[in-house]
């Protein structure tokens, strides 16, 4: 993000909180609540899904030759690999014999040849079929013209983004202004740390939802990180079809005053940029963290975290220290996620027809626009 661009959104955040007030919308809305429990909407966003472009990981994981990692959570099998011309690959994770998961494992290093355990078919990681047993039984040869199924898949700024079906937008256009922003936080330069995953019983668009506004720190956060940041004071901005959230520290205060050319948006405020339709990426004053949200049915969903550290932990101490940026940050995902939960348990009860949305929950409104309007093509 440009330092004129970081400058203007610090004097917004400062008229706020000069004047007591947040950024908010004209009117008040309303979402109603069938979207979140009606199946036949849920298999829509499945579909849509598809067509998107979707983020598996990052270009670090698949540092060297043979590095390899899998990804389940689209609900398809996926193997992403470097190989060994250092080319980033990805394929369905799937014998090309009988179907057999062909990688079971996460993730791993230096791997040469990718073994089926249910019959030996031997894969490079090319995803050329290098070995046969017993081919005699094959008179078509298939070592000669079977490979691995690839997915199409592209890396942006150190990000790696797959595609599962043809006929969506390519990824650059897709990320319009959001790519501008994010080029400067160097994200291409950071190495992943760790996966944290875990699920939850709620439909995935509240697991998305809850990040977009500030109006519930004073209460959900009480003890975790309200007293970090202000409650209800925040910026939310449409980048089409995504968001970028501001959610001020107190120690922005410090900055009114103080010569422009110090200021550093990331020291004083948490930078969440919500890409569609399902990332959350949230730039924070060290180092930045990644969840990806998938859903796996009307109410339940997967919700995984990496995180991106400017280099890997060498030391106790920088392990350490990681580790409890990291601890926070779960704690207060978690505390999110048991509202999360108890929300789609109200919404089930049939209590409500509708949410009601504040002028200041804008976020949800636009996330659920944007959502609308591409289900509607």
């Amino acid at each position: 993000m440009e330092h004129a661009k970081q400058v203007e959104l610090i004097h917004r955040v400062l008229e706020h909180l000069r004047t007591g007030t947040t950024h908010m919308v004209e009117e008040e809305s309303r979402l109603p609540v069938a979207p979140y429990l009606q199946p036949e909407r849920y298999e829509a966003e499945r579909r849509l899904f598809r067509k998107l472009p979707l983020l598996v990981g990052h270009a670090s994981q698949l540092a060297e030759p043979g590095d390899y990692l899998t990804h389940d959570a689209t609900g398809t099998p996926l193997l992403l690999c470097r190989t060994a011309s250092g080319e980033l690959t990805c394929f369905l994770n799937v014998c090309r014999h009988r179907g057999t998961r062909l990688v079971r494992e996460e993730q791993g290093r230096h791997k040469q040849a990718f073994v089926c355990p249910y019959h030996g078919w031997t894969y490079d990681s090319s995803g050329r079929l290098r070995g046969v047993p017993d081919e005699v039984g094959f008179p078509s040869r298939p070592s000669e013209t079977v490979g691995l199924v690839r997915v199409p898949m592209v890396e942006r700024l150190g990000l790696l983004w797959v595609t599962l079906e043809p006929g969506g937008p390519d990824v650059d256009s897709f990320l319009g202004p959001v790519l501008g922003e994010l080029a400067g936080f160097g994200l291409e330069r950071h190495v992943a740390h760790q996966i944290h995953r875990f699920e939850k019983r709620l439909n995935w668009k509240i697991a998305i939802e809850i990040f977009l506004e500030a109006y519930h720190l004073k209460y959900a956060h009480r003890e975790s990180i309200y007293p970090i940041f202000f409650n209800n004071v925040g910026l939310v901005d449409r980048l089409p079809p995504h968001i970028r959230c501001i959610f001020p520290k107190r120690t922005i205060q410090e900055l009114a005053g103080a010569p422009e050319q110090g200021w550093e948006l990331r020291k004083h405020a948490n930078v969440l940029f919500q890409l569609f339709p399902n990332v959350l990426l949230l730039i924070q004053p060290d180092h930045v963290s990644i969840s990806t949200v998938h859903p796996l049915g009307p109410d339940r969903t997967e919700y995984r975290t990496f995180w991106l550290l400017p280099q890997r932990p060498e030391t106790e101490k920088a392990a350490r220290y990681w580790q409890k940026n990291m601890d926070i940050l779960v704690g207060a995902v978690m505390e999110d996620m048991t509202m999360g939960e108890s929300i789609q348990a109200g919404l089930s009860s049939g209590a409500n027809e509708f949410m009601r949305l504040a002028r200041f929950e804008q976020g949800l409104r636009y996330f659920r626009d944007e959502l609308d309007a591409y289900l509607a093509q």
